[in-house]
């Protein structure tokens, strides 16, 4: 049990890492398939994690990150993921969408949470993050295609310099002959 921990969960922060998230992404794509519901794929990185490294310390960044991670939890539904890639970079994997709102209000929320003020050896510091979103079947059906769409989409805003979304538009499309009962994501 301890070695299946250690190969799927980041140590620092409990939530799955790249090879669980890898698995988790595999299945959650053939359920999106098989249902015909959206997945999402929200790839994040936190702005500020450097001064706050910087100025306070590796401990005061590692309890920023867990602290990072029990926020990301707490804004995402029961059987979303958070995964935590390494150094500050967060992946979540939104699956069962009906309706693009169902994402944007998830990104909305987890943006909110991580900006909070959050205290860290004695000081209280202030992160914002980056999000960029992929969807299934509109910015592909591969896993790999999709985190690395996601990723793209991030830098995006991320050159902004403040919490920032960065999605190309998330409509439903309309069903079309081949999938007539098909929801998808545009």
């Amino acid at each position: 049990e301890q070695l299946e921990r250690l190969a799927h969960f980041d140590p620092l922060t409990g939530l799955p890492n790249r090879a669980l998230l890898a698995d988790r992404l595999q299945q959650g794509l053939a359920r999106a398939q098989r249902a015909r519901q959206g997945l999402a794929v929200c790839f994040m990185d936190l702005d500020g994690f450097k001064a706050v490294n910087d100025a306070h310390g590796h401990d005061a960044g590692d309890d920023l990150l867990a602290e990072v991670a029990r926020r990301l939890q707490g804004s995402i539904r029961a059987g979303d993921t958070a995964a935590r890639l390494g150094g500050d970079e967060f992946v979540l994997l939104l699956g069962g969408l009906h309706h693009p709102r169902e994402c944007e209000d998830t990104a909305r929320r987890v943006l909110h949470a991580v900006a909070l003020p959050i205290e860290v050896e004695g000081h209280t510091v202030h992160v914002s993050a980056s999000m960029g979103i992929s969807v299934f079947q509109r910015d592909g059906c591969e896993a790999e295609q999709l985190l690395r769409q996601a990723d793209q989409a991030m830098y995006r805003p991320s050159s902004v310099g403040a919490t920032a979304m960065c999605c190309t538009r998330l409509r439903w499309r309309r069903p079309t002959r081949a999938a007539p009962d098909s929801l998808r994501f545009r």
